[in-house]
């Protein structure tokens, strides 16, 4: 079993790892303000946080990964979850066309945001 990020195993038992933690919580947070996905990479690459595979930066496919595991319903609480899931799903710019097969409609574009 993998140990998603801002999560460690002590003792047998898996808990919250606080400084990743916080990086997780603000993914959410700069997400939900309007950021895309390329620009959460952005910020992270900015305040020099490693990805969890350790490179010095994040892939947008990560990012959206994280935002969609139930599994940080602990750390960034209920709420902010699903209003992320809502968000994810307004955001999501595939469509299908009349045969069934997904398309691109528009890509999202991300309000410019200042880096805390």
């Amino acid at each position: 079993m993998k140990i998603p990020y801002g999560y460690v195993l002590v003792n047998e038992e898996i808990i919250v790892q606080e400084e990743k933690a916080d990086v997780v919580r603000s993914v959410f947070e700069y997400y939900l303000a309007g950021a895309s996905l390329g620009k959460v990479v952005d910020m992270l690459y900015a305040k020099d946080i490693p990805s969890p595979s350790g490179n010095l930066k994040w892939g947008r496919a990560t990012i959206d990964k994280l935002l969609s595991n139930a599994k940080y319903i602990p750390m960034v609480g209920i709420e902010t979850y699903t209003d992320t899931q809502f968000e994810r799903e307004r955001r999501c710019n595939v469509d299908y066309d009349k045969a069934g097969h997904p398309r691109k409609t528009a890509r999202y574009q991300s309000p410019p945001l200042e880096i805390n």
